[in-house]
């Protein structure tokens, strides 16, 4: 089917967040269209100055309430009402509205269910997000011509939970560099030997039983090292030090892009032993690199890892223990990194 000139809406809120892994899915997914010829219009609730260069083919286009909830389900469909767009896509989970939007066709991308899965996690406790979660996710289901995700795992929770068929198409993995300078690396880990930990903080992360697991792995492995990229660490200091892993946890803080990839690149092996992931990009972005990965058999990992990574039991620190030390074998890790490469292919 032809994009030429065809008028597609899409809600851009997500890129005020560029670290995640929403932004880059829709940053390679914009880029297509435009490359197709499609009129994009890129909506917003907040002052788009600084992000039009990201896309200056494409009509940025502010308005409405900085509170989120009440943008797409008031602000927006008044908006999309007085247009003429052919298609509205709501691309991170949120964004789609109630009300009724006629002569639009209404696309959403549910990129995973993680809080219906882990309600404890995420909803019971939780009343501020509980709700407007909820509501999304309602809105999404009920009101979505067509709704998009990416992962077999996704599409089996959308169809079991709410009995909607969901298209399946992972993300473009679009944003790797043309090459990697591992010359950028911090001096402070230039040296080292270290595994990378590079999730966030979400509870699903799970990285007290990262961290567990790591105190086990080092007791053997003596000069090995966790590095953990970004901000916000100092909450697990507590469990650090009763650890006794002060001194072999490096926690980088912010860094730029061309830093972050020379700090993948240069590990022993990328540590992702989620609980739930909806896709999983991190694993991609160490195969793009030749990092071996370890990971958690569960959710959409297998099918993003599929035979390119070591498997363990997230909530058993003594199997991520086993699984930090099989990197140390040189033949192992060299079976990763090629079959990593093949996986990458695939995306």
């Amino acid at each position: 089917t032809s994009l030429e000139d065809l008028p597609i809406a899409v809600d851009a809120r997500v890129f005020q967040q560029p670290g995640i892994g929403f932004s880059g899915y829709l940053k390679g997914a914009v880029q297509c269209l435009i490359e197709m010829g499609a009129q994009v219009s890129l909506l917003t609730n907040f002052p788009t100055e600084a992000y039009q260069k990201l896309f200056p083919a494409a009509e940025w286009v502010a308005f409405g309430s900085r509170r989120d909830l009440v943008w797409d389900q008031y602000d927006l469909p008044r908006f999309l009402r007085k247009k003429s767009f052919a298609l509205y896509w709501a691309p991170a989970n949120n964004g789609m509205p109630f009300l009724p939007v006629r002569k639009t066709w209404r696309v959403s991308t549910t990129h995973d269910l993680v809080p219906l899965r882990l309600p404890k996690m995420y909803l019971y406790y939780r009343p501020f997000f509980a709700f407007p979660y909820l509501v999304w996710t309602t809105a999404a289901m009920a009101r979505s011509d067509t709704i998009l995700t990416v992962s077999e795992s996704s599409a089996h929770d959308i169809w079991r939970t709410f009995r909607r068929r969901a298209t399946i198409i992972p993300p473009v993995f679009s944003d790797m560099p043309s090459s990697v300078d591992t010359r950028l690396l911090p001096d402070h880990i230039r040296n080292k030997t270290y595994i990378v930990y590079n999730g966030g903080l979400d509870p699903r992360k799970n990285v007290p039983n990262l961290l567990a697991g790591f105190a086990i792995a080092a007791q053997q492995w003596r000069d090995l090292s966790l590095v953990i990229v970004g901000g916000g660490y100092a909450v697990f200091d507590s469990a650090i030090a009763s650890l006794g892993i002060s001194e072999k946890v490096v926690r980088t803080g912010y860094v730029d892009e061309e830093t972050r990839w020379a700090i993948i690149k240069a590990a022993a092996a990328m540590a992702y032993p989620s609980l739930y992931e909806g896709f999983g990009l991190p694993l991609l972005e160490a195969f793009a690199v030749g990092t071996p990965v370890l990971t958690a058999a569960n959710s959409s990992l297998p099918e993003v890892a599929g035979d390119a990574a070591v498997y363990v039991d997230p909530l058993d620190p003594a199997s991520i223990a086993k699984g930090i030390l099989q990197m140390r074998d040189p033949e192992i890790a060299a079976e990763l990194r090629a079959k990593g490469t093949g996986r990458l292919a695939r995306f």
